[in-house]
């Protein structure tokens, strides 16, 4: 490790600790002086999550399960080309609503070693406690590079195991990353900070048997709400167990029983491993769809052309994105024999608008994904895919991807970023509004409030 990083983790208190000092990093973390040890590329990769939860929760307003929680709260309330406001005493509301149009696309960031998309939990909330105190652009970032900080050091202790036992860990761990962004944001003792965990943890929810259901969005818009009440309530004088996390009958021992891995000490903060989707589906059905892709490309074989597709991924895949027989859109982006056959017939994966009921129920979709075979064995990468293509007449082609890698050219994932930004909220946002909320992003670190930023996203 160099010098800069062990000094980096020394200010954050953040080192190989036993597993009953998790809390004590994590409320170190919390607290004014966690943002001192956040070097400009993590602020960097903070603008860019904070883009692209910002286009991705547009897009997603009008979606059916984000009408349904907005009416509970609001009988008139109707989709406008914003996002709900954060101020105000209705600012608990706005967080669910617009966490919950964040991961209603399914199109939302993801972060290994959280095992869950980190942003839309940590950003909303942010937004929220940054409007309650007035906070700077650059404050805002260090609030989101701190919040997948939070998520990521509870991840990866407790994150396989809590996973593998079925929790969805948007839902749950990234309600200590809301709480975490919210209580720094908030400026929160170290007492306070503490009593925000025990209360985040004990708010923490989410199963993996909802995925591609409406339920799975509402995981991630419940965490925010969920940590920024934690948060605030422990400002207010609320307390709650200071073990929380790792105490008897904790979150840990109910929820993450089995394997846990040891803490682990990285060089790099957890947002610079963030990685983002351009396709509109789980992301474990990534790799898959680009082995596909470059198959095609190199063979240039129709769909009637193939006799079988096998797709070897890890068996991990088997719980998250195996539906065999998809019966409506939503279970579309987790299936990845449908994924599979939308490829073969040149269907485009990043539409949002493809993902329909009627798609899930395509005769030839149907037909073709009967030619595809899921099968599991332990790959270089858990999210890593091998495509093996047979071809009609006997030739087999194979293609091994891996979207699991962090990009290091950041300029370029910018670039990216717009780019699915303005595909997504095309139709939503004006291109001139695009442009602004753009600009406004650009040079938030600059920025004496969040005025302008608010404006972009919710007028």
């Amino acid at each position: 490790m160099t010098t800069e990083a062990a000094a980096l983790r020394a200010v954050q208190g953040i080192a190989a600790r036993p597993p009953g000092e998790l809390t004590d990093t994590l409320a170190g973390l919390m607290c004014e002086g966690g943002a001192d040890a956040v070097p400009d590329e993590a602020r960097e990769c903070a603008r860019h999550a904070l883009l692209d939860w910002a286009c991705v929760a547009l897009a997603g307003m009008r979606e059916p399960a984000v009408r349904i929680v907005a009416r509970l709260h609001d009988p008139q309330w109707e989709p406008s080309v914003g996002l709900v406001p954060f101020t105000g005493p209705s600012a608990p509301w706005a967080v669910l609503v617009n966490g919950t149009a964040g991961h209603a696309l399914d199109y939302d960031d993801v972060n290994s070693r959280m095992h869950g998309h980190p942003s839309v939990p940590v950003v909303p909330t942010a937004l929220a406690a940054s409007a309650l105190r007035g906070c700077s652009g650059r404050q805002l970032l260090d609030a989101v590079v701190l919040g997948h900080e939070a998520e990521a050091l509870v991840g990866e202790q407790f994150g396989g195991a809590h996973y593998a036992n079925g929790f969805h860990a948007t839902g749950t761990i990234g309600t200590f990353g809301a709480a975490a962004a919210a209580a720094h944001v908030l400026g929160l003792t170290d007492a306070q900070a503490r009593h925000a965990l025990g209360l985040a943890a004990t708010q923490a929810a989410g199963l993996k048997c909802m995925f591609g259901t409406m339920a799975k969005p509402l995981h991630a818009g419940k965490a925010a709400m969920n940590g920024l009440w934690a948060a605030r309530l422990a400002q207010q004088g609320f307390t709650a167990a200071a073990d929380g996390i790792e105490g008897a009958q904790g979150f840990a021992a109910t929820q993450c029983t089995g394997l846990r891995e040891a803490p682990v000490v990285s060089e790099r903060w957890a947002v610079q491993d963030t990685l983002y989707k351009y396709h509109a589906a789980c992301y474990l059905t990534h790799s898959a769809i680009e082995a596909l892709r470059a198959l095609l490309a190199r063979t240039r074989l129709a769909p009637e052309d193939v006799e079988r597709l096998d797709v070897h991924v890890p068996p991990g895949h088997d719980s998250v994105c195996n539906i065999a027989a998809p019966a409506t859109g939503l279970q579309v982006k987790f299936s990845l024999r449908h994924l599979m056959a939308m490829v073969a017939h040149g269907r485009d994966t990043a539409d949002l608008d493809a993902y329909t009921d009627a798609l899930a129920c395509d005769a030839d979709l149907v037909r073709w994904r009967e030619r595809v075979q899921v099968r599991f064995e332990h790959l270089p990468s858990p999210k890593g895919a091998r495509v093996e293509l047979h071809a009609r007449g006997g030739a087999v082609h194979a293609h091994y991807a891996d979207v699991g890698v962090p990009r290091e050219d950041l300029p370029a994932q910018w670039r990216a970023l717009v780019a699915k930004g303005r595909a997504v909220t095309r139709g939503v946002l004006a291109p001139g509004r695009f442009d602004a909320l753009v600009r406004c992003i650009e040079t938030l670190e600059r920025q004496p409030d969040l005025l302008s930023l608010h404006e972009a996203i919710t007028t």
